[in-house]
């Protein structure tokens, strides 16, 4: 019995980045390897800033406008424009750019673990005048992980994912209350795992790179950027653990980070993620307990 051929959609969503997306498509284009590719760009610019970058690529690229502002609507435009014929989709941002053997790291990982889901490393790379204490902290950068199946909740910005698993959790859909605050990929990978039974792999080869623009070089905007993402986790855990016991373990949380900081601070150790990680875990919750969500992705309805 012949085995079918894997044909690879590679979705990416877009907004005002035309220059960045160009470099991802030239990195596309040198993968190596003869992967039978569909690339989708979804351009969240009602403008349609990203259409001569995309329809200049000499990949086989399916370009649409999806003037509803939100990165949750623009994935589910993905979604929509997914080819019948495809058996797997890449998820990956329009800033970053692909290693040679990305795709076929991917797949590799998929076959030898027999996972649904494979992620790759996402490495920022920080210009030469990026403040020392965010690389000597730990911030920004990613955790590392050794290859192989992983309880990590997968993320869009490298991540491959079998149709057929999509399929057997129901087609979901990403959920756009999560639009303006970011965490639409981790709902929805959450919902997709959990109704598909999908093992997931991470494929350390298959990492990818992106340039840290300078503007998010600050303290208020990286501080900002952990209360965010612990505000959608704590939206995530609020559907199975009560209110009151998330407040409780957040005020613990902010209490020993606060404590940690201050001693790393007085002993000359300066600020570092595993310290500040639990203050702005704390604060997260306690904003989605009371409703107040991180808006950082945030734009005017057209």
């Amino acid at each position: 019995m012949s085995v079918p051929p894997i044909r690879i959609a590679v979705a990416i969503a877009s907004y005002k980045r035309p220059d960045d997306l160009a470099e991802l498509l030239a990195s596309i284009e040198a993968l190596d390897g003869t992967h039978d590719l569909r690339v989708i760009v979804v351009d969240n610019d009602a403008s349609g800033s990203a259409a001569g970058v995309a329809r200049a690529s000499r990949l086989n690229v399916d370009y649409v406008v999806e003037r509803k502002p939100g990165i949750a609507a623009a994935r589910n435009a993905g979604l929509d424009r997914l080819p019948s014929e495809a058996t797997h989709v890449v998820f990956v941002d329009d800033d970053e750019v692909v290693p040679s053997g990305w795709m076929t790291s991917l797949l590799e990982a998929a076959d030898r673990y027999a996972a649904e889901i494979v992620c790759g490393p996402v490495r920022t790379i920080f210009p030469p005048e990026a403040p020392r204490w965010i690389e000597r902290g730990g911030y920004i950068q990613r955790s590392p992980e050794a290859e192989g199946l992983t309880s990590r909740t997968p993320a869009t910005n490298n991540t491959l994912l079998s149709l057929e698993a999509y399929r057997r959790a129901g087609s979901p859909r990403f959920d756009e209350s999560f639009s303006a605050t970011g965490g639409s990929d981790t709902d929805f990978f959450t919902r997709l795992i959990a109704s598909s039974g999908a093992k997931v792999a991470w494929a350390p080869s298959a990492e990818v790179t992106e340039l840290a623009p300078p503007d998010r070089l600050r303290f208020r905007w990286i501080m900002r950027r952990y209360i965010r993402i612990n505000n959608v986790s704590g939206r995530l855990l609020l559907r199975t653990t009560p209110a009151w016991k998330l407040v409780v373990r957040a005020v613990g949380h902010i209490a020993v980070g606060t404590a940690k900081t201050a001693v790393a601070l007085v002993t000359g150790k300066g600020l570092r993620l595993r310290d500040t990680a639990q203050i702005t875990r704390g604060l997260g919750w306690i904003g989605a307990v009371s409703g107040r969500h991180v808006q950082e992705y945030q734009r005017p309805t057209p």
